[in-house]
């Protein structure tokens, strides 16, 4: 969330990378200005990587979504089908 905390200058990162990188840590995006336009946001590696696969997950739902709609039923297998067709 866009706080007053969490919006930082172009120097302040300059001049402690550190601090706002704690904060990223601790308070979440941090979001950086450089003459009151934003530039970039500044967030902690884990809640990154979270976030990325949340939308891995989402887009992979999506494509299922319309393999289904323009596939027939036959054209799926399941899980444990596969596995029998196999031998796993």
């Amino acid at each position: 969330m866009l706080n007053t905390q969490t919006i930082k200058s172009l120097t302040d990162l300059r001049t402690n990378p550190a601090a706002i990188t704690q904060l990223a840590k601790d308070e979440g995006p941090v979001y950086i200005f450089n003459r009151s336009k934003p530039i970039s946001v500044l967030m902690d590696l884990e809640d990154y990587e979270d976030l990325i696969d949340r939308l891995e997950d989402a887009l992979d739902a999506i494509e299922i979504k319309k393999l289904k709609k323009s596939s027939k039923k036959s054209d799926f297998v399941s899980l444990d089908e596969l596995k029998k067709d196999l031998g796993i």
